[in-house]
């Protein structure tokens, strides 16, 4: 019997084939989807983590105004943190193309090299991979005059006080040190004097002895020789003491010129002791007060921005974010769908066999025997189907085509592909493993039924006979009848067609959120340049708007995005925004209110993490502003809120190039900037948009064909039975098919808006809760009516598919289930 069993396998697999062929392309598609969208983000994500990780990128940045002491930076060491100064210059190629150019970096933000080695020498440079293709590089030499301007205008006050002081100390530290060096020799130059002294007065003892002069000492030499002048009678003698005299005493002189020299430098060292103590008290206190008066700490800090905050740091694998969300949540609703399929697949094949089972069951053959045999080759089917659309998502076709779309625009490793466990499981293990729980459970209740029951093929009487519908024409009458009566299958058509469009819907609100990017960013950006200050001048450039910008922060979804604060002139042309007379009422931007779900009268709460203050606002108005997160409220309102002085400004709008030195700047915004940052977006979800709404399309259409042709098929004893009677096709097919059409109808009357409503709520938290933009995602009408054409065509096509299906069922249907 087990051998009978197995050759029916491979009968039924012939006798169905365009169906169980139309179920494998369903799961082929459905697991190749997943398994390339999830397997390309996997890769980037966890690349990107890996190369991070192996290249030492930093946990956070922060810029000064002027350099780390190295005191304060020995006591960040200290504390485990490892510092590398990150010097950079900024050079202009032309009027579109800037090149920043980096020291090279030893133990933070180390480079990954694609080709080649670092740069060693000065006319040596190491070029990021995407800007050597696409650019031609040059370099000059540039300085920052307009820093110092600043400083002298700000700290450079601080600075002048500071350094004279530090310059008497290094002058006090030097003296001391000379001084220190001079005395060191002291003893040898008085002991050296006093021996000159010594010799010359023993030689000339020698000389005097002969004429009987008294011997002579330092004390005594001056009257011994001026006893012998006075006695001596002959000039000549008389002359030579006289001149030993002479010599004597300046060579005494001497000796007590180098014993005073040698006691004075004694004193100055010592003196040069107190005075050096004496400056050192004064530079501690003037460095107290200067701290006091000019507040260094927070003056000095430019920026800190931490890694997490930084849209520069894993900025691929934040957009690969969207790719893993929408892979996932694909993935859900294909098991959904498959399992829906699987299970309308199963009902309808064990509904045709019902004669055989029962006959089987009958002749003795055991349920699990039973069991094994139908459950055998759609397990076959949908573990083969799986792991070739798992082939497929990791072969070049898949994962490396979702990748590219980051490449292009990313500067990324090259990244060996990862392949994921749970996705092997998913896309191999997981289909099988449906069709066994499916076809098991409904094996099981068909087995449950009478012998008898499954023999003659009895099938349930649907719903509505008893509904009265009035008069009209026979053929109206009957195809009402027999929607009523097929209501069950006719609700599976429409969920089958409203899990699929699902899908479908998925990839046209990516679509609609890219397109509504494009075009709102470009349409309410109303200035030409945006001016980001550095170094404010003291006079707003002519022809420009002053603004006042703070960014706070506000998390939501798990991620801490920023929030602009923008303080705007009254006269101000490129803000539609009305601006309430206080700094507690404010307006929003749209992108905000799309994004938080906030509306007028709600109130916003935002952070300062630098001064580790909290504001609330209460939303007075939501101005139409989709290009960035944005509060709005009066420029004076601005100022007085975050303590700035009167007339100060950061940004200068204005609807033409103003002549502002760049060295003043931050960053030039211009509205091309804004325009091209829009079409990046669009530009690296276009090839997911494209996957999934072409592989949505095809699984949509084998959906409808397998729910239509079961419809079809559960009636075909009914028309092969009308066909005796001497109905034609073409009045079969009204019969038949065309009632389908409403419910094809009416059914996407109801999918399409509730598909469309779902993926609204679910597009913000679930695919981009990562992405800091807030858009309208409503469809145009004409998108409905497009979506509503769709799928009437490809009815109308799949209907024209069926036909062939009627025209080959005969009378003799009738007579073979004919008890």
């Amino acid at each position: 019997m087990q051998k009978v069993l197995r050759k029916r396998i491979w009968r039924d697999f012939k006798s169905n084939l365009p169906r169980y062929l139309a179920l494998s392309l369903l799961i082929i598609l459905a697991m190749y989807l997943v398994v390339s969208l999830v397997g390309a983000a996997e890769t980037i994500i966890r690349g990107s983590e890996n190369a991070d990780s192996r290249q030492c990128v930093e946990d956070g940045d922060f810029s000064l105004f002027v350099p780390m002491k190295d005191e304060e930076m020995e006591d960040l060491e200290a504390d485990g943190v490892t510092i590398e100064p990150q010097f950079y210059m900024d050079y202009e190629i032309d009027e579109d193309h800037t090149i920043r150019i980096f020291a090279n970096r030893d133990e933070v933000n180390r480079i990954d090299l694609v080709k080649g080695t670092l740069a060693e020498k000065g006319n040596e440079l190491v070029v990021e991979r995407q800007f050597a293709e696409k650019n031609d590089i040059s370099a000059g030499d540039v300085e920052d005059p307009f820093f110092q301007e600043y400083w002298d205008r700000t700290m450079g006050q601080k600075d002048d006080l500071t350094d004279g002081i530090q310059e008497l100390l290094d002058g006090a530290r030097e003296l001391k040190d000379g001084l220190a060096e001079l005395t060191d020799h002291n003893s040898e130059l008085t002991d050296a004097s006093g021996e000159i002294f010594e010799a010359y007065l023993k030689e000339a003892n020698k000389t005097l002895k002969n004429y009987g002069v008294e011997e002579l000492t330092k004390d005594n030499f001056e009257t011994v020789l001026q006893t012998e002048i006075d006695g001596a009678d002959n000039a000549i003698l008389r002359f030579s003491y006289k001149d030993l005299l002479s010599q004597l005493k300046e060579l005494k002189s001497f000796d007590d010129g180098i014993i005073e020299y040698t006691d004075g430098t004694k004193e100055a060292e010592d003196g040069s002791d107190e005075l050096l103590d004496g400056i050192q008290e004064l530079k501690d206190e003037t460095d107290d007060m200067i701290d006091d008066i000019f507040s260094e700490d927070a003056q000095n800090l430019m920026t800190f921005v931490k890694a997490g905050d930084n849209a520069r740091i894993q900025a691929a694998s934040g957009d690969s974010e969207l790719y893993r969300s929408v892979g996932t949540i694909a993935g859900a609703i294909l098991l959904i769908l498959i399992s829906y399929v699987l299970s309308v697949f199963v009902v309808h094949s064990i509904d045709q066999e019902s004669a055989v089972i029962g006959a089987l069951y009958a002749l003795g053959v055991k349920r699990k025997n039973l069991m094994a045999h139908y459950v055998t080759l759609p397990t076959v089917i949908t573990f083969v189907s799986g792991l070739i659309g798992t082939l497929l998502g990791y072969s070049s076709l898949g994962v490396p085509i979702q990748m590219q779309d980051c490449y292009n625009y990313y500067s990324l490793p090259d990244l060996d592909v990862i392949y994921m466990p749970y996705l092997f499981i998913y896309g191999i293990v997981v289909p099988p493993v449906i069709s066994i729980i499916v076809n098991s459970l409904v094996i099981r209740k068909r087995l449950s039924k009478p012998v008898l029951t499954m023999i003659r093929n009895e099938q349930k009487v649907g719903n509505g006979k008893d509904i009265k519908l009035g008069n009209m024409s026979f053929m109206n009458l009957f195809k009402i009848r027999q929607m009523l009566r097929e209501s069950r299958t006719g609700f599976t058509v429409v969920f089958g067609m409203f899990v699929s469009l699902l899908l479908a819907m998925m990839s046209l609100e990516i679509y609609t959120y890219c397109a509504n990017v494009n075009r709102d960013y470009v349409n309410d950006t109303k200035y030409e340049y945006m001016y980001t200050y550095k170094y404010p001048t003291e006079e707003v450039p002519e022809g420009g708007y002053e603004a006042y910008a703070k960014t706070l922060k506000k998390k939501i979804y798990g991620y801490n995005f920023d929030i602009t604060v923008m303080g705007l002139t009254e006269n101000n042309p490129f803000f539609d925004v009305n601006l309430s007379d206080s700094s507690s009422k404010v307006a929003i931007s749209s992108s905000i209110a799309y994004k938080y779900g906030l509306d007028v009268g709600d109130s916003l709460t935002l952070k300062d993490d630098e001064a580790d203050k909290i504001y609330a606002f209460e939303i007075a108005s939501v101005a139409q502003y989709a290009p960035s997160f944005m509060v709005f409220m009066p420029y004076d309102k601005a100022l007085e809120l975050f303590d700035e002085p009167e007339d100060y400004f950061n940004v200068v709008f204005s609807d033409h190039a103003l002549d502002v030195e760049t060295g003043r700047l931050y960053a030039t915004t211009t509205k091309t900037d804004v325009k091209k940052a829009a079409g990046i977006f669009s530009d690296i979800m276009q090839g997911m948009i494209l996957t999934i709404g072409g592989v949505s399309v095809l699984i949509f259409i084998v959906v409808m064909y397998l729910m239509m042709k079961v419809m079809i098929d559960r009636s075909s004893f009914n028309i092969a039975l009308i066909k005796i009677f001497g109905y034609r096709n073409k009045e079969v097919k009204k019969m038949y098919l065309d009632g389908n059409f409403y419910i094809i109808t009416i059914g996407s009357l109801i999918s399409i808006p509730l598909t469309k409503w779902i993926m609204d709520v679910a597009y913000e938290p679930a695919f981009v809760p990562n992405i800091a933009c807030g858009i309208d995602k409503s469809f145009p009408f004409w998108m409905y009516l497009a979506i509503f054409a769709g799928i009437l065509i490809l009815y109308f096509i799949i209907n024209h598919l069926l036909i062939r299906r009627i025209r080959k069922m005969v009378p003799a249907e009738v007579l073979k289930n004919r008890e």
